[in-house]
């Protein structure tokens, strides 16, 4: 029997932990409840849309998204502030669901059952963006963040990388913010969601060093090629892949490979 209703979120940490320890979660739980309202980020939409009966968008001005949560923020005040003008959703068997850290470590959130009161939970996901006839060759996401900046791959890479692949059929994804754009390819940064979802559904393959994006390639069904350190070999293969994408994941030369080295190894996985 189910029951009354579900009020989820919000989630405020960073793209990559939303999709894999959090949207569906959240989307296993709504299935016990007659309705469910999402507190998310307005662009954050799209992950939610299949089962949320309604939303209430929280895009907090604060520090870096990190893991979970965004540095200096306390949650369950920015929750309390959310809910002060909908005091109509807190009537009745009301259950309010808010982010924690499933499956983590040992970063099991794709598998890992888990308990709220009674309740006992799998995480519930679903292959994201539409199937189309057009697509893209390459995506790329040139990460351009402030957040372990020395993480980011420079744009003369980028520039080699896409000579080395000969295609006029490229797409940078992300946010003008946060992330890179170089001549010769199409600026989709800051596209909403959803459809980046259906271009990534539908490109050859996606390129980029470890972040959301990548992990959203992996949840569309995009072939990617991902570079970081060593350790998140286990989560790209594995763990924060539940649809068993196609991924060729480059460690050895940790988060800066020559655009040389990420060609040469895309190319012989390419051909297998």
């Amino acid at each position: 029997m189910k029951r009354g209703t579900l009020i989820a979120g919000p989630w405020v940490g960073e793209f990559g932990w939303e999709l894999f320890a959090w949207h569906a979660h959240v989307r296993g739980m709504s299935r016990l409840f007659d309705r469910t309202v999402v507190i998310c980020r307005e662009n954050s939409k799209a992950l939610y849309e299949d089962y949320a009966n309604e939303f209430i968008f929280a895009n907090p001005a604060t520090g870096l998204a990190d893991s979970v949560f965004m540095h200096g923020l306390d949650p369950n005040k920015l929750l309390q502030e959310t809910l002060q003008g909908r005091r109509d959703l807190l009537v009745g068997d009301v259950s309010i669901f808010g982010p924690r850290r499933i499956g983590a470590p040992p970063f099991t959130c794709c598998t890992a059952e888990f308990n709220i009161g009674d309740l006992k939970v799998k995480p519930e996901y679903v292959k994201l963006g539409k199937p189309s006839v057009s697509s893209y060759d390459y995506v790329f996401h040139i990460r351009d963040r402030k957040l372990r900046e020395d993480d980011n791959w420079s744009l003369s890479k980028w520039e080699v990388l896409k000579e080395l692949l000969q295609s006029d059929n490229i797409a940078c994804i992300g946010t003008k913010s946060a992330s890179g754009w170089i001549e010769g390819t199409r600026d989709l940064r800051d596209m909403p969601l959803s459809e980046v979802c259906d271009v990534l559904r539908n490109a050859k393959c996606t390129f980029g060093p470890s972040s959301g994006p990548m992990h959203l390639a992996s949840l569309c069904g995009s072939p990617h090629v991902v570079w970081s350190i060593s350790s998140n070999y286990e989560r790209y293969t594995s763990t924060w892949n539940p649809h068993q994408t196609p991924v060729l994941f480059l460690g050895e030369k940790s988060w800066h490979p020559s655009a040389e080295y990420v060609y040469k190894n895309f190319y012989e996985w390419s051909e297998k």
